[in-house]
């Protein structure tokens, strides 16, 4: 079966913050050129972080999309995400204020898409002070959201058009009642905000009548996308781009247990959330993103590869390795070429993009994890905290090269001969063929392979 044109997602491929909402922006600018452009989102919430730079201005979206910022794009926040509606609005703000007062982009949020409240926020933190305390989630409350699905009481956008004062109200009742189960009272609870500041869930006739507010100014925003998705993917002149949240390392299924996010982080995910509209493999680019030089990870996993700390910190400050959503300085490992390869075959990949390919230093070796070791024997990747810490990781090491040269280069060719090695070299042992890399963080500091 032929796969769909002008059809591109893309995904993190290893443990996130990979820089792929820079890239998606980077596409969606092109292609908004050209025609009519559609960004999707299907997974996660306001736990995922992209930086997306331009002109002079640097903004960390988080719900919002990838193609927020160009004109005449339209983004579609999918039935898979968990939405918090405050830190939607304040995400909002920041565009207006970054553009001037307008938003560029149409913004589009599916009716079914879930609710995700200042409660599962409360009640995630009640969980951690129980029983096992900070287990390297972001406090966003994503967890509970979507045990809200699976529990079938969710909070659905169409709750909030117009609110639907008495689900609301079952639902604070609830959350109430677990809280207090576990000797907490909920509105008590301090939560976090999208700015970082904290403030009390409240008592049920303020968390009604902040969600009332709230839902008065999202309402413009939420619909049925049903008919929008099946046309403009139906119409093959307009360019469909989908922008996943997180990465294939943290994802439910193939994350490092136990320390995983609660959503489908994969391509797989878009079939259920556009419901059946978009079969993932019909998409012509299923892209991971990596990190070429080096992996970072943020959470409590502990990855075999471990860096030398004075190269890590340096690494850390010089490419900003500190979360767009938390602050959290994140973690600095060498790349890991068995963790990679695995993400790339369950990821269902097609093409790779290598970013930060300017992080590296002169008479500095680049060096990599090619294999893993347990009792003398060779052995794969597997995604269990437990099993990782029994394997010996065995490097390579690799020349680095010219960063003037890099920036300059204009296409593949034109990279210094140690980068085309080293590109040679992920593709081969990763079996996937690259698609683009980044020189820089902006939106034009890009070659296509």
């Amino acid at each position: 079966m032929p796969t769909r044109p002008r059809s591109f997602a893309f995904c993190g491929g290893a443990y996130g913050d990979e820089g792929k909402g820079r890239l998606v922006d980077q596409y969606v600018s092109d292609y908004a050129k050209q025609g009519r452009v559609v960004v999707y989102r299907d997974n996660g919430g306001s736990n995922a972080g992209h930086t997306v730079a331009f002109d002079n201005t640097k903004v960390a979206l988080h719900q919002l999309l990838s193609g927020t910022f160009i004109e005449g794009v339209t983004t579609i926040l999918g039935k898979g995400m968990v939405l918090h509606p405050g830190d939607l609005l304040e995400e909002i703000a920041t565009v207006k204020a970054a553009t001037g007062g307008g938003i560029p982009a149409k913004i589009l949020i599916d009716e079914m898409a879930v609710v995700l409240l200042d409660t599962h926020r409360a009640y995630e933190a009640v969980l951690q002070d129980f029983r096992t305390g900070n287990r390297g989630t972001t406090g966003r409350g994503i967890s509970p959201a979507y045990v809200d699905v699976l529990l079938r009481h969710p909070i659905r956008m169409r709750d909030f058009k117009p609110l639907n004062k008495k689900k609301l109200s079952e639902h604070y009742r609830l959350y109430q009642a677990l809280c207090a189960g576990l000797g907490q009272e909920l509105e008590e609870k301090e939560v976090p905000t999208l700015s970082g500041s904290k403030q009390k869930v409240g008592n049920e006739t303020a968390f009604i009548k902040r969600a009332q507010a709230q839902a008065a100014e999202l309402e413009q925003f939420i619909s049925g996308v049903f008919d929008v998705v099946q046309d403009a993917w139906g119409d093959e002149k307009t360019t469909f781009v989908f922008e996943k949240g997180q990465a294939v390392g943290l994802d439910v299924r193939w994350g490092v247990y136990p320390d995983f996010t609660a959503s489908e982080t994969t391509f797989s995910g878009i079939f259920s959330s556009t419901e059946g509209v978009v079969n993932p493999r019909d998409i012509e680019v299923r892209a991971g993103v990596i990190k070429a030089t080096y992996m970072s990870s943020v959470g409590i996993r502990q990855l075999p590869s471990v860096m030398d700390k004075k190269l890590a910190d340096k690494i850390r400050e010089d490419a900003n390795e500190y979360g767009a959503t938390t602050k959290r300085p994140r973690d600095i490992v060498y790349f890991d070429v068995p963790a990679s390869a695995f993400f790339a075959r369950v990821g269902d990949l097609t093409h790779l993009v290598a970013t930060h390919m300017d992080i590296v230093y002169p008479n500095m070796p680049i060096k990599v994890c090619v294999a893993y070791l347990h009792n003398g024997k060779t052995v794969p990747y597997r995604p269990d905290q437990a099993y990782l810490h029994t394997v010996t990781p065995v490097y390579q090491e690799f020349a680095p090269w010219d960063v003037a040269q890099l920036k300059a280069a204009k296409t593949r060719a034109d990279l210094p001969k140690e980068a085309q090695r080293y590109l040679e070299f992920l593709e081969k042992s990763l079996g996937v063929p690259m698609l683009a890399i980044t020189t820089g963080p902006k939106r034009e500091e890009g070659i296509e392979c």
